[in-house]
């Protein structure tokens, strides 16, 4: 997927709604400090480092299964933020996102992020206020181990998004 810039306040805007529609389990919806951080970020972003371009990159249970993973992005950026919200399972699950424009073969060398996702509609995420580069592209990957060695199944397998700008 190609890197789609728009104007900061578009991508807010979707960040919003996804955390806002994220139930929790028992009818409650996402928590507060996944929702104070993410504000605290844009307001970072917006009057430190210049309100940049971004673009929110949905991230799809039924993608992150798949044996080579799936490209979030195919060129050089910047991650600012990882946002999972794992489904009504207790397996275990570890999700990578790599440093990489086409599968997960270097997960031992490419992962800059790993979230490990330990219990049932648990939420997680990672928020980087100066970015993290990514030289080549963004890859999800879900496996059952910390290791990368065995990929997890969709039923397993968490929904998000990941904030992103350009290099």
């Amino acid at each position: 997927m190609a890197l789609t810039l728009e104007d900061s306040n578009l991508a807010w805007q979707r960040v919003k709604i996804a955390l806002a529609s994220e139930p929790t389990g028992a009818g409650s919806f996402t928590p507060p400090p996944a929702i104070d951080a993410f504000r605290s970020l844009k307001t970072y972003l917006a009057t430190a480092l210049g309100n940049p371009t971004l673009q929110f990159v949905a991230i799809d249970a039924l993608d992150v299964d798949d044996a080579s993973g799936k490209v979030l992005a195919d060129a050089a950026c910047t991650l600012y933020a990882v946002f999972l919200k794992k489904q009504a399972t207790a397996t275990d699950v570890y999700l990578h996102i790599l440093d990489d424009a086409t599968d997960d073969t270097g997960v031992a060398t490419d992962t800059r992020v790993m979230l490990a996702m330990l219990e049932t509609e648990e939420s997680a995420f990672a928020i980087y206020p100066n970015g993290v580069a990514m030289g080549t592209g963004v890859v999800a990957k879900a496996y059952t181990t910390a290791a990368g060695s065995t990929d997890s199944a969709s039923a397993d397998t968490p929904n998000g998004f990941i904030i992103i700008a350009g290099a």
